[in-house]
């Protein structure tokens, strides 16, 4: 059975990554943790890992992502619109370009994943078993 992780772990787990604090303004609060949680575990499939250990680290990764894109969103305000993932940038005469794979093109929830590196990470972790396993049974059916 898969325990929820607490802001707690999430705080150790993530130690370097961001500012926590009680300022809103410059700090990221307990409340900004709580809320990505409540939307982590609506998408989160503790299926996907086999002990809770993996559990754990795969629900954490999808919460940083989800908190990333909340505090991305409350920055925007009412200007804010979601932005899909580019395969080029250009700024005067630098540019770059990425290639996106199909799979992950045609699937809106692999693209979401993709707009963190927190996301990326679990996307990494879960791509491998939504793989399926394929296996031959020797048999044979009555007439």
């Amino acid at each position: 059975m898969f325990v929820l992780p607490t802001v707690a772990q999430f705080k150790t787990q993530f130690v370097r990554d961001f500012p926590y604090g009680t300022d809103p303004n410059i700090s990221v609060l307990d409340a900004d943790i709580s809320n990505a949680f409540l939307f982590a575990e609506i998408a989160f499939n503790p299926n996907l890992f086999y002990q809770q250990p993996q559990q754990t680290l795969g629900f954490l990764l999808l919460a940083a992502h989800y908190m990333v894109l909340n505090l991305r969103a409350s920055s925007q305000g009412l200007n804010g619109q979601y932005n899909w993932a580019q395969n080029s940038k250009s700024v005067n005469n630098v540019s770059e370009q990425f290639e996106i794979p199909d799979r992950i093109k045609a699937n809106p929830d692999f693209m979401m994943l993709t707009k963190t590196q927190y996301g990326g990470q679990y996307f990494q972790l879960v791509l491998p078993q939504l793989c399926g396993l394929v296996m031959t049974v020797q048999g044979f059916t009555k007439p």
